[in-house]
């Protein structure tokens, strides 16, 4: 089923047009799952233009990458003390995470060199890694704010991106050129998070909490980047939304994501976390 679309603008290259048919080729071509297009000007939004104040001044367009994580690989990960004695399965997490960026920096940057060969100036940005914006714990650029503009999919209440292809199940980096491409959009515009408020009850940390009136998401970024980064790799939200969304290959039932499961381990992971620091 055909997702997303572009419509043909005008190059000053004649015979150049970019449209539907040269995105999909360019996506085979790179090897990329998804791709996706925000036009750029001077009324975009104001997070979009501070990136391209940063990066590349002249940027007509930003390009985002997307690739798919593994199912299998996501369906391994469970809360630490889940595992018990046996093998702590969810580390094949971060592995996995390295080859994807391996391979979407790739293509990002060979997507890059064929847009500067046709003239036009362009920078790909890394999958991660990305500098901050100064005293604050946020990317110089989202990626999945700027996808979502992208017509890709939505941002659900774990501030991540789900597609309709994969959930959230994907990982995505972004290129800005001065090629005058136009922004894709959903054929279909939907929302494509469930709102089950999975994400908020697994948490381990309750670096997710339900959003207010008005919120669309609500997260605790500090708690969660010291969790990843000093206890586990986690990726709860991540799995427990696949089942959600119903984007996991399991057919064994989602993880068990009620009050008694989130109090059980916030508790022990608590004690891991001030242990850590």
């Amino acid at each position: 089923m055909e997702l997303i679309k572009a419509v043909q603008q005008d190059s000053d290259q004649p015979g150049q047009a970019f449209d539907s048919d040269w995105l999909e080729q360019v996506r085979l071509e790179v090897g990329a799952d998804l791709l996706g297009v925000l036009a750029i000007d001077e009324n975009s939004h104001p997070d979009i233009l501070y990136g391209v104040k940063t990066f590349l001044p002249s940027a007509k367009a930003c390009v985002v990458v997307g690739l798919e994580y593994d199912s299998e690989t996501m369906n391994l990960i469970k809360h630490p003390v889940k595992y018990a004695d046996s093998p702590k399965t969810g580390e094949l997490l971060a592995p996995h995470v390295n080859q994807l960026n391996k391979e979407i920096d790739q293509a990002c940057y060979d997507l890059a060199r064929s847009l500067k060969k046709l003239g036009y100036r362009s920078i790909a940005l890394p999958s991660r890694g990305l500098p901050m914006r100064p005293g604050q714990i946020k990317a110089a650029v989202s990626y999945a704010h700027v996808a979502e503009a992208a017509g890709m999919g939505t941002i659900g209440t774990h501030s991540l991106l789900i597609t309709p292809e994969f959930g959230t199940r994907t990982r995505l980096t972004c290129l800005f050129t001065e090629a005058p491409l136009q922004t894709t959009r959903r054929i279909d515009p939907v929302d494509d998070c469930t709102h089950c408020l999975d994400c908020v009850k697994v948490c381990p940390v309750q670096a997710i909490s339900s959003p207010a009136p008005g919120e669309r998401y609500k997260v605790d970024a500090m708690r969660c980047k010291f969790y990843r980064e000093k206890v586990d790799n986690c990726g709860l939200c991540q799995k427990v939304c696949s089942y959600a969304t119903g984007h996991s290959e399991n057919t064994d039932g989602p993880l068990v994501a009620n009050g008694a499961f989130q109090a059980s381990v916030s508790a022990a992971s608590h004690h891991q976390l001030w242990e850590a620091e």
